[in-house]
């Protein structure tokens, strides 16, 4: 039998709740990674986490809070700017306004058009810069820009990470009972950090062209947390198998509550209760998957399935099913083209801005759903032949 060490950090007989260091929580993480498995129990207090927390190669993790509400691991604000006025290639100094948190030798991130993509062979949305040094209202660069940057333009760092990320061929990590704040505070312009800035973000090896290139992280579980103020996702899950959602509340995140994404499968989420989120659940390239129980309130969208990755078999398989959705601001469930095969049955949708059910793709099943209230058309068929039973 395997040894397993456990790893308690305890600190309930002090007078008050104590904050950690990040360091501190990340060896003890390291240690319980080095001993085949183990258990870091995180006391009440509010843990201020500057460069994310890492978990690679893990088995038989547990990452818990001795109390979900007052445990709370919280992301510093991210560093951010937008653009004052037009810059030209070539500059080596980008006038700013509204900056925050920038130091040198951080690597921006321009949010405007870059070099040209070799996947979509369009250009991507963003390209890279280097800080020399900071004023008030400018930012010297180390090189000068290959790429303009119009006015308004979001600069924000590169580098920003995710909460906790989990990465390699990790096995059994469970994440239970916290609070995982984003860091995101009022007067925030629209931040999307898309794989940076989420609450967990998870991730096997994989490539758009050639799918899963190595292990996929499996069974990983995140219950009873409270995820919140998080410019990326709330959970993201990427070439992952077997995963669990399950009973957690995601409010106020700028992207997505939980997403799917390439290549995870068999993956579930339930019981959960998603309120003021992009989207509430986003499956991208994700197969076999069920969504089921959950509660979406005030979302722009509850469940976006669309594809991105031409690879066959993708998209297919996943079950959306006994969901309640309470005034969303678009469609409720929309399904894309290059999907298939998938299943809608006995959700609750009540008052969609948009449409309360949008079908594309191919043999999706629609069946006992009650929709009341939609802002245009209860269902909507865009393409396909499907079974639908409403």
């Amino acid at each position: 039998m395997k040894f397993f060490i456990l790893l308690v950090l305890l600190f309930a007989a002090l007078p008050s709740a104590r904050a950690l260091p990040e360091a501190e929580i990340q060896r003890y993480i390291d240690e319980a990674i080095k001993a085949g498995g183990g258990e870091v129990v995180i006391p009440p207090g509010v843990h201020l986490i500057e460069r994310g927390l890492r978990v690679k190669d893990a088995k038989k993790l547990r990452i818990v809070g001795l109390d979900a509400e007052e445990t709370v691991l919280k992301l510093l604000p991210v560093a951010y700017a937008l653009a004052a006025g037009s810059t030209a290639a070539d500059a080596t100094t980008i006038p700013v306004k509204s900056q925050r948190g920038f130091k040198p030798g951080m690597r921006l991130k321009i949010e405007a058009d870059g070099e040209l993509d070799s996947f979509t062979k369009k250009p991507k949305p963003f390209h890279i810069a280097i800080v020399k040094a900071v004023d008030k209202d400018a930012i010297q660069l180390e090189a000068a820009l290959k790429f303009p940057v119009p006015e308004g333009t979001m600069i924000r760092h590169e580098d920003a990470p995710n909460l906790i990320e989990i990465r390699g061929a990790s096995e059994d990590v469970r994440i239970e009972k916290l609070t995982l704040d984003g860091g995101r505070v009022e007067g925030d312009p629209p931040i999307r950090g898309h794989a940076q800035l989420c609450a967990v973000f998870a991730s096997g090896a994989y490539n758009y062209e050639k799918g899963p290139i190595g292990p996929k992280v499996k069974k990983i579980g995140v219950s009873r947390c409270f995820i919140q103020n998080c410019h990326g996702r709330g959970i993201a899950l990427y070439s992952v198998e077997g995963a669990e959602i399950d009973d957690c509340t995601i409010r106020d995140t700028s992207d997505e509550a939980i997403d799917f994404d390439h290549f995870t499968v068999k993956s579930i989420a339930t019981h959960n209760h998603i309120a003021r989120c992009l989207v509430g659940v986003e499956l991208n390239d994700a197969t076999d998957c069920l969504v089921a129980g959950n509660e979406f309130r005030e979302c722009g969208t509850g469940i976006n399935l669309w594809r991105y990755c031409k690879q066959p078999g993708l998209n297919e398989g996943n079950v959306i099913v006994q969901n309640v959705f309470e005034r969303m601001q678009g469609n409720a469930v929309q399904i894309a083209t290059g999907t298939k095969g998938n299943t809608i049955a006995q959700n609750e949708i009540n008052g969609s801005g948009k449409n309360g059910i949008v079908v594309s793709g191919e043999a999706q099943i629609l069946r006992g759903n009650k929709i009341s209230g939609s802002g245009m058309k209860d269902i909507v068929i865009q393409e396909g032949s499907h079974e639908i039973t409403e």
